[in-house]
């Protein structure tokens, strides 16, 4: 009988051409604590290059080339994770450099189909490498730069030595317009790494301020009705098959137009907070938190919409509130 493993965090890092990506891949890779770090890098192109610029290039980094990940065939990427996961002994992390033209959601999609999706590997992390010179042109001009943007559980801003604090201010506002529950950070900062690590130790950033954040920030770029993010907070517990019930509903009435939901929820039958993931009509397994983040009886969900109005959003949210208020006293519930 095997012995039961943690899955294996899984991390997609992308943003668009020119970002920084390969260097902020390199200086993780030079912390200690990344050690036992498996890479895969995807390039656009007949002949690869980048992971060639990749440090300590070893048959743990993998190279997949001709396309961008989301255009290449699933058994391709999927194969490619395979091989990381077979390797002996196991990688402590794998981390999934995408080309700069690549759109996430697709590959996220890819990924959680996985057969080893959840049992051996967590659901994967998207940290966006957002240039801060560069970055406004490239949101207002190429919708795979807001797809990066929108993906993104942190976003690291790049080359902030190099830009005006003016344009920092608005990058940062027309980021947080596509992205307000995302965790930012400078990639000067001193202990990135140290972040990095601390965020694949803890759930998606969407149970705190960014929250509250979301609910103020509703809206879009550029004039485009393209990426709606809303969110809330409620009291109570939910029936699993409710909830089963209620994404069935939003995902056959609006499944082109999401994105991406992601909650944690206080569920009947659990006895801690349960983690709720969909990227587009896909549903990934339910996992616990093993981290005491919210206690139970308390909720945080997220969607994220493409051409949609917050409104409807909002509305769906809310009736699933409506769900776990009907389990709480009438003096207890509230939105």
């Amino acid at each position: 009988m095997s012995v039961s493993t943690a899955p294996i965090p899984i991390v997609m890092m992308t943003g668009f051409l020119g970002s920084g990506k390969t260097t902020l891949l390199n200086a993780l890779l030079r912390h200690n604590d990344m050690n036992g770090t498996a890479v895969l890098v995807n390039e656009i192109g007949a002949i690869g290059i980048d992971h060639d610029l990749v440090i300590g290039a070893t048959d743990d980094i993998l190279l997949l080339e001709g396309d961008c990940l989301c255009c290449q065939p699933q058994g391709s990427l999927s194969a490619g994770v395979s091989r990381l996961l077979a390797l002996d002994p196991s990688p402590n992390r794998i981390v999934m450099e995408t080309s700069g033209a690549a759109n996430p959601f697709p590959v996220l999609e890819t990924l959680i189909q996985h057969p080893a999706a959840s049992s051996e590997f967590a659901f994967p992390r998207v940290i966006t490498v957002l240039d801060s010179v560069s970055g406004l042109e490239s949101l207002s001009r190429y919708a795979e730069a807001r797809f990066q943007l929108g993906a993104a559980d942190m976003v690291v801003i790049s080359k902030t030595d190099l830009s005006n604090p003016s344009t920092q201010t608005a990058i940062q506002k027309a980021a947080a317009r596509i992205n307000p529950v995302a965790n930012y950070v400078d990639g000067r900062v001193v202990g990135l790494p140290e972040k990095f690590l601390e965020m694949l130790g803890q759930p998606n950033d969407f149970s705190g301020s960014g929250l509250q954040k979301s609910k103020q920030q509703e809206g879009h770029i550029h004039g485009e009705n393209e990426f709606e993010t809303v969110g809330i907070k409620f009291d109570g517990r939910l029936e699993v098959a409710k909830v089963q019930e209620w994404i069935d509903q939003v995902l056959e009435t609006y499944g082109n137009n999401l994105l991406r939901i992601k909650g944690i929820l206080s569920l009947h039958g659990y006895d801690k907070p349960a983690i709720l993931q969909c990227v587009r009509d896909i549903v990934y397994p339910i996992e616990t938190l093993e981290t005491k983040a919210m206690e139970l009886g308390k909720n945080s969900i997220v969607a994220i919409g493409w051409d949609m109005h917050p409104e409807l959003i909002r509305e769906f949210l809310d009736n699933l509130a409506v769900l776990a208020t009907q389990n709480l006293p009438k003096h207890q519930a509230k939105l």
